[in-house]
């Protein structure tokens, strides 16, 4: 609740206006400009949406939005108790905030006191009111707790709803199909892709049906899009074009997914494949490559740094290098719009906050790779020092409490 305070905080100083303030004072969130930007007061998403040939590209017009249909549907349920984009900024933050406390309950439940690595993460300051993404990182947890109570159609059905509202969640269907399958239960995990991959579906079907361009031009409108501006896609290769980018990072982020899948294969024992273990290298591997990686992409990560036994060391290396693009990309948005400067400290902070950025991700796909499962409460919770090169998996727990 603290965290959540003070983020709330934070992003209350935007209430005054964006007039600067939203990057001096570090308050930007989406949330406020998307209100109007996307009629959320006027229109019901997606239904009357379409993808519009402008002046600076593709623009969604009409309800159209840029993320899946369940957030979409909460963005429109929260724009119906207020008048003004100040009022849905506080609107907003009362209905997602139960899904912060949610998640940090249900974090402790598997990981006890490192539950903290959530709870009392700079990024939940940062990004618990930037954004939507408190929704599917609720989304996620619950699947991952419901894998490992062994409830693993459960998990699917998150892990479907989770790719409902940000998509991410569904790849990792495919490590809890693995598991299962390493297991010998083969007929079950084709039945928990089927049941994800149904339940994505049931939930996007209506959409569909009502308008089919006003559901594609979620899609359409990414495949088009270039590279956000802190993004390293942007620093090393600023010319390219989207359809470019939509082919390297294609190749890149399903190349180290199948690495990822063939070490996870590799490291089984007893019949045990490390399936969420899995899932973190395969997240930070499409953190790393995506051309698109929003500030608020770190809380997807956050959890991860609870449910594995890995050294605290990376996740204060994370969180710095986190702060670093954050208040960099701000204040050099500062220095530019209003100061007519460009290269300036903030621009640099923010350059090398990015490379560190990418940097970390790597190394913490083989980090996530080799760590094991952290152990529940009672069970030797505490975060205990590790080198912080990665070590090898020991035995398995099979598979997964």
């Amino acid at each position: 609740m603290v965290a959540l305070g003070a983020g709330f905080a934070l992003k209350a100083q935007c209430l005054a206006g964006f007039d600067g303030r939203q990057h001096s004072r570090l308050c930007y969130n989406d949330i406020q400009p998307l209100y109007e930007a996307r009629e959320v007061e006027t229109h019901f998403p997606y239904v009357d949406g379409e993808l519009r040939a402008g002046a600076g590209g593709a623009e969604l017009a009409d309800g159209a939005i840029e993320y899946p249909v369940l957030t979409g549907l909460f963005m429109w349920i929260a724009g119906l108790f207020a008048e003004s984009s100040n009022g849905y900024l506080v609107v907003s933050a009362v209905l997602l905030a139960p899904f912060a406390v949610w998640t940090a309950r249900t974090l402790a439940r598997m990981g006890g006191r490192r539950a903290l690595l959530w709870a009392a993460a700079p990024a939940l300051v940062l990004y618990a009111f930037h954004n939507w993404d408190l929704l599917v990182v609720a989304a996620a947890v619950g699947a991952l707790w419901a894998w490992r109570q062994r409830r693993y159609e459960t998990a699917a059905v998150l892990f479907g709803l989770g790719g409902a509202l940000k998509l991410y969640p569904l790849v990792f269907l495919v490590p809890l199909a693995l598991e299962l399958w390493s297991a010998r239960s083969r007929g079950r995990a084709l039945g928990v892709v089927g049941i994800g991959a149904g339940t994505w579906i049931a939930v996007n079907l209506p959409f569909f049906v009502m308008s089919p361009p006003g559901w594609w031009a979620t899609y359409a409108f990414h495949s088009q899009r270039g590279p956000n501006f802190d993004n390293m896609w942007q620093l090393a290769v600023p010319g390219a074009t989207p359809a470019a980018l939509n082919l390297w990072t294609g190749v890149l982020i399903a190349l180290s997914f199948l690495v990822a899948i063939v070490a996870g294969t590799r490291m089984s024992d007893n019949g045990s494949f490390p399936g969420i273990a899995v899932c973190a290298a395969m997240l930070a591997a499409f953190m790393l490559w995506n051309k698109v990686h929003s500030p608020q992409y770190t809380l997807w990560l956050l959890p991860f740094f609870v449910l594995l036994r890995v050294h605290i060391g990376w996740w204060v290396a994370y969180a710095a290098a986190d702060l670093a693009v954050y208040v960099g990309v701000f204040r050099w948005f500062y220095d530019f719009v209003y100061l007519d400067q460009d290269l300036t400290a903030a621009k640099r902070l923010m350059i090398g906050g990015i490379w560190a950025r990418a940097i970390l991700l790597a190394l913490l796909f083989v980090v996530f790779l080799r760590a094991r499962d952290a152990d529940p409460p009672g069970a030797g919770d505490r975060i205990e020092p590790q080198p912080l090169e990665p070590e090898p998996r020991d035995i398995l727990v099979a598979p997964s409490r």
